[in-house]
C-alpha cells in the first residue's frame, strides 16, 4: 500500500465504517495498535500514528495512553464522526471558489443552479426487491431526484417499456444488467447509467467467507439466489447464509458472525435486536458513479439554464 498519509486514512475510514455496518465493532472496541497496523500494511510506525490522530480529530477513534487506541463513542454515526472534518473541506471549497473570481453568494447561488432536481425523475431497474429499494433511496437521499422502481424482468416483458419508462429522466441499474438497460434506454431513447459500489464492505465480506459463516438478511428470495452466483468462487466451504426478513428465524445468526441487513429489511425489522447490531445504512455507490449522477445533474440544469 502506498505510505501516504491520506491514503492510509481513507482505508482505515472504510475499515471501520464497513465493520460498523457488518457488526463487527462497535463504539469503545479496541482497534489495532500502531505496531500491528504498522506490519500489516508495511509502512512506518510515524504514518500509521499520523493516520490515527488524523481519524482522532474527526472523532472516529480514541488515543488513550497507555491503554491504546478504542474506537469513539461519536464513531458510530459517519456523519457525525466526520462533522468537523466536513466543516473545514467547505471552507477549502469555498476558498478555491474564491480564488476562481466567485464571491460567497454567486458561488452559493450557481450551486443551488447547478443542483436543482425539481421535476427530475429516474428509474431505479433491478431484478429484486432489495435491491431497488437501495437503488432508489441512495438516488433520492443521496441526490434528490424523484424515484420509480422498475422490475427489469417485468420490462422485457413489457411490450411498450418505452411508454412505461416516458416519465423518466434517466434509467439507473447494476452491472448485472447494464446489457439489458442500455438496450431499454436505446428504445426509450433516455440515458442511463450502470452504478456500481463502494469496495469497503463487499471486500470485507468476500475476506470474511473463506474464513466462517456470513450471514445477509433480506426480504426477496431472487436476491439469495443473486447472492449465492455473485459470491460462488469464494463460498468453497458453504460460509454464505442469506435469511428473509419476516420467513425464517434470525436467532440462528451467531452473535459474532458478520452480517449484512438490507435496507427493505430493516423496515421489517424495527425494533428487532439484530439491528443493534449494525450501523444505519450507508450510501455505498462508488465516486465514479457519484460523478456520473452528479454529471447528470449538472448538465441538465445547466441546459435548462442555456448555458449548454
Amino acid at each position: 500500500m502506498a505510505d501516504g498519509r491520506a491514503e492510509i486514512v481513507e482505508a482505515l475510514r472504510q475499515r471501520f465504517f464497513s465493520g460498523l455496518h457488518l457488526g463487527l465493532l462497535s463504539a469503545g472496541q479496541r482497534l489495532p495498535s500502531i505496531r500491528e497496523l504498522a506490519a500489516e500494511l508495511n509502512v512506518d510506525r510515524r504514518t500509521i500514528l499520523a493516520a490515527y490522530r488524523e481519524l482522532e480529530r474527526e472523532g472516529l477513534v480514541e488515543l488513550r495512553a497507555r491503554s491504546g487506541i478504542f474506537f469513539a463513542p461519536g464513531g458510530s454515526s459517519p456523519a457525525t464522526a466526520r462533522l468537523e472534518s466536513l466543516d473545514m473541506w467547505a471552507v477549502d471549497v469555498l476558498l478555491d471558489a474564491v480564488t476562481r473570481g466567485l464571491s460567497v453568494p454567486t458561488f452559493r447561488e450557481m450551486i443551488a443552479r447547478h443542483t436543482d432536481s425539481r421535476e427530475l425523475r429516474v428509474a431505479c431497474i433491478e431484478c429484486n426487491d432489495d435491491q431497488t429499494a437501495a437503488l432508489c433511496a441512495e438516488v433520492r437521499m443521496g441526490y434528490g431526484l424523484d424515484t420509480d422502481a422498475h422490475d427489469i424482468d417485468a420490462l422485457l416483458d413489457d411490450r411498450t417499456p418505452a411508454r412505461t419508462l416516458a416519465r423518466a429522466d434517466l434509467l439507473v441499474t447494476t452491472p448485472f444488467h447494464a446489457g439489458e438497460v442500455q438496450e431499454l434506454a436505446a428504445r426509450a431513447q433516455k440515458p442511463w447509467i450502470a452504478v456500481t459500489y463502494r469496495a469497503d464492505v463487499f471486500a470485507e465480506i468476500a475476506q470474511r467467507l473463506p474464513l466462517g459463516p456470513v450471514y445477509f438478511v433480506i426480504t426477496d428470495p431472487r436476491f439469495a439466489k443473486k447472492l449465492a452466483r455473485i459470491y460462488a468462487n469464494l463460498d468453497a466451504d458453504h460460509h454464505l447464509h442469506v435469511l428473509v426478513a419476516g420467513a425464517d428465524e434470525l436467532s440462528v445468526i451467531p452473535a459474532s458472525a458478520p452480517v449484512y441487513v438490507s435496507r427493505t429489511a430493516r423496515g421489517r425489522l424495527a425494533g428487532d435486536e439484530l439491528l443493534a447490531r449494525v450501523a444505519p445504512d450507508m450510501r455505498t455507490f462508488s465516486l465514479d458513479s457519484a460523478r456520473e449522477l452528479l454529471t447528470f445533474l449538472v448538465r441538465v440544469n445547466a441546459k435548462r439554464a442555456g448555458l449548454s
